[in-house]
């Protein structure tokens, strides 16, 4: 079967249509626009309703702007919405590729609810779980996707709209396990910190105890011995208070664990569920969480058990091992007595010895904390490898459609170059060299021309500041000045997973050599993403007044071509002010929208023909108008 998004394809391939629109009430109260599918014309005087009708649609369906990508245009819908649907609700009804009918209801400040053919309550959202989608373009926005590599990318996207969504998903999901491997790093390496500057004493605490050990003449090797079996026992003495310690915090985590899912679950499944008008389905789901909250509580039961038997086993084992030094200690002094230096030295042994068990003891948690970090590292490696190859996979899938594209017309190029947007890659710097002492923005600039984020992010962690001051080439103090604010920063792990955004490129061809969309007039911008716009898709096309900025001639020759040659593999809506296109594209349904000023409505809808007397009117200036016209030209 020929795929609907493939650009230039031919044949009646499977695709959305949007079957009608209702709203109940606010300045268009009342209307119900019933589309056909193939091309539709929303006509009419200026504030009759057309742009409200198209943008409720969108509203309805839940395809509003993104408000991180462009929360301007986002603000200025959702505000037209409001003041136009008032407390009124929008019901739209469409038919899938596949066939299936839904309908979907949506009331200002309300999600958009989804019923399937027998009006049922389906669990879906129209456009994230790919069941329907459709382009919509507001006013003017054509223009601004010309100037706009977010965009770009989006349309780009479209054309291979299952892979590239299912690339996106994966990518949120690595996206937030890197965001929680971050967060356990950054606690590793304050702990890894704040124990390596106490086990550092450990080094000369060895040799002052050394120093002390070390006895001459003939008893030397029997008091040496002495000595270390002393270390050993101050050793000793440690573990078992460290693993009662440990066995400690087992039980109290487990207990934390189980009081707060208790909590949890108490917060979230109330009694009233149990009695509400789903208590069918509340009450089985209750009594599941509440057999696994039993067992996570059976669980902490027997953790608690275990270790009160393991407590009383360790206090026994303790107490043996008191009694064994005790002897040995014993023996220990019996040896030192002979000799009133030893004796001296004994004091001073024994205050180092406690402050050498002691470092032992960090060193040992740090080579565990080193061991756990390195995991964490390894673990994070394999997640970045995976978010790089669905990079390298979603810029195919991209680099394909723009060939493609380029194919499909004789003065329209689009090209892709992977991950050369460094915006965001600055503005994250940028930030991280705030209150350096340093002009942070061009130093920024430079470091991410100098730098891919995981180099930069290597050199930080490491603190090679030789290495950044060679490769940035700047002075050492500039150099060590900028390499302490991001360390400092505490985001050198955002450095490895900031996103080298794909940098499209749409370009016309304008006499012998191409320019690139944003440095093209108004009517060029048009004039280049408007072709693509108008390609065969699955999706249902609206856009509110396409001809904008554009003159009659292209409009007859390429926009009313387009749609002629897509119209029967695409519903198209349109909002319009220019005749050429209903009229020469052969529209199958016209609605002639009026306003009294207070209210609008739909005049008519129907056919060319049947609209005919409306569109000459409203369109072409009325019946004078075309005889003056002929008068002038002659025919």
């Amino acid at each position: 079967m020929t795929r609907a998004s493939d650009p230039g394809s031919g044949g009646r391939a499977p695709h959305h249509v949007v079957v009608k629109l209702r709203v109940s009430s606010g300045f268009l109260g009342g209307a119900d626009l019933e589309f056909v599918d193939g091309l539709n014309c929303l006509i009419g005087g200026r504030g009759t309703g057309k742009t409200t009708a198209l943008e409720l649609l969108r509203y309805g369906l839940g395809l509003m702007p993104d408000p991180k990508v462009n929360a301007q245009r986002h603000r200025a819908i959702d505000g037209l919405v409001k003041s136009n649907l008032g407390h009124g609700r929008l019901t739209v009804e469409l038919r899938t590729k596949t066939g299936m009918t839904y309908t979907a209801t949506r009331a200002t400040g309300e999600d958009v609810q989804v019923l399937d053919a027998l009006g049922k309550a389906v669990p879906i959202s129209l456009g994230d779980d790919l069941i329907f989608g459709a382009d919509v373009f507001s006013q003017n926005e054509i223009e601004e996707i010309a100037s706009s590599p977010a965009a770009q990318l989006t349309l780009l996207d479209r054309f291979a709209e299952a892979d590239t969504v299912a690339v996106r998903r994966e990518l949120d999901a690595i996206g937030r396990q890197l965001e929680q491997s971050a967060l356990r790093l950054l606690r590793l390496d304050d702990d890894i910190e704040d124990l390596a500057a106490k086990a550092s004493e450990l080094p000369a605490l060895e040799e002052k105890l050394k120093g002390l050990a070390e006895v001459a003449g003939p008893d030397a090797a029997r008091l040496n011995e002495a000595h270390a079996q002393q270390v050993a026992r101050k050793r000793e003495a440690q573990v078992p208070p460290l693993l009662q310690a440990a066995i400690d915090k087992v039980v109290a985590d487990f207990a934390r664990v189980d009081t707060a899912f208790r909590g949890t679950v108490a917060a979230h499944l109330v009694p009233d569920l149990g009695a509400g008008p789903n208590a069918e389905v509340f009450r089985p789901m209750s009594a599941d969480v509440t057999a696994f909250t039993n067992v996570v509580h059976q669980a902490l039961t027997e953790v608690r058990a275990g270790a009160a038997g393991l407590t009383v086993r360790m206090q026994g084992h303790a107490t043996v091992l008191v009694q064994h030094h005790a002897g040995q200690e014993a023996a220990y002094r019996a040896l030192l007595s002979v000799s009133e230096e030893l004796v001296g030295r004994t004091a001073e042994r024994a205050s180092l010895q406690t402050a050498y068990v002691a470092a032992q003891a960090v060193s040992k948690e740090l080579d565990s904390k080193r061991h756990e970090r390195a995991a964490a590292l390894a673990e994070r490696q394999t997640l970045l490898n995976r978010a790089s190859d669905l990079r390298d996979e979603r810029f195919e899938l991209r680099k394909r459609v723009a060939d493609r594209l380029t194919h499909q017309f004789q003065s329209i190029r689009v090209t892709v170059a992977q991950a050369e947007d460094l915006e965001a890659y600055c503005g994250l710097v940028t930030d991280m060299l705030k209150g350096a002492g340093l002009k942070h923005g061009m130093v920024a600039e430079k470091l991410t021309q100098v730098f891919l984020p995981s180099e930069l992010a290597d050199l930080v962690a490491r603190n090679d500041a030789s290495g950044f001051s060679q490769r940035a080439a700047m002075d050492d103090d500039r150099a060590r000045k900028a390499l302490s604010a991001l360390r400092a920063s505490r985001r050198v792990y955002d450095l490895e997973t900031v996103e080298l955004q794909d940098r499209p490129s749409i370009e016309l061809l304008d006499g012998e050599r191409y320019k690139r969309s944003p440095h093209l007039s108004t009517g060029q911008r048009c004039t280049t993403i408007l072709p693509i716009l108008l390609l065969q898709s699955e999706r249902p096309l609206l856009i509110d007044q396409p001809e904008d900025n554009l003159d009659n001639a292209f409009v007859y020759e390429t926009v009313v071509a387009a749609l002629k040659a897509v119209k029967g593999t695409r519903q198209v809506i349109f909002v319009t002010h220019n005749p050429n296109i209903p009229v020469l594209g052969q529209a199958e349904r016209v609605f002639v929208f009026s306003s009294d000023g207070q209210q609008g409505s739909v005049l008519r809808a129907g056919t060319v023909d049947e609209c005919k007397d409306q569109i000459e009117r409203i369109l072409e200036g009325g019946r004078e108008a075309f005889r003056l016209r002929k008068e002038r030209y002659g025919h």
